[in-house]
């Protein structure tokens, strides 16, 4: 009996040494996303500053992860982003993978975009493509950005 409770305890010990040990994790917070950005009469807008934030409730992008400006033709390219955790093994953890994107419109950072692939379901590798309309015209949305299927 002396010898059971002793390799139970053993291998408690074992177990509860292993699960609390620092392993890195690596995951894509967002994809690479590439898309147009023109004005509502169709002319294309350059020079359009653009930012992508990974943070929770970060809806105006004030800590991008990346930005980027429009070209001549209103065309924008943004990487894909990579957050990293040394996490502790102990119990299983839910993450929500999403993303906010935002256009700087009359020198503001306004939310314009926000994707999200729900609890564990991590963003591949394929780019998201955005056409985004700048609007002028008095109650509407300053910018709407859909998303090509």
């Amino acid at each position: 009996m002396r010898q059971l409770t002793g390799v139970i305890a053993g291998l408690a010990v074992a177990i509860t040494v292993w699960g609390c040990l620092p392993f890195s994790y690596s995951y894509n917070t967002s994809p690479p996303i590439v898309g147009e950005y023109h004005a509502e009469t169709g002319e294309p807008l350059g020079g359009v500053r653009l930012a992508i934030s990974t943070t929770a409730g970060d809806s105006l992008c004030a800590s991008p992860a990346v930005q980027t400006t429009t070209d001549s033709a209103g065309a924008f390219t943004l990487p894909g982003t990579e957050g990293r955790d040394a996490v502790m093994i102990v119990l299983p953890q839910d993450r929500v993978y999403g993303y906010t994107f935002c256009a700087r419109v009359t020198g503001i950072m306004r939310f314009v975009f926000k994707a999200s692939r729900g609890v564990n379901r991590q963003f591949g590798t394929k780019p998201d493509s955005l056409t985004c309309i700048e609007f002028r015209t008095p109650n509407t949305a300053p910018v709407v950005c859909t998303r090509k299927r």
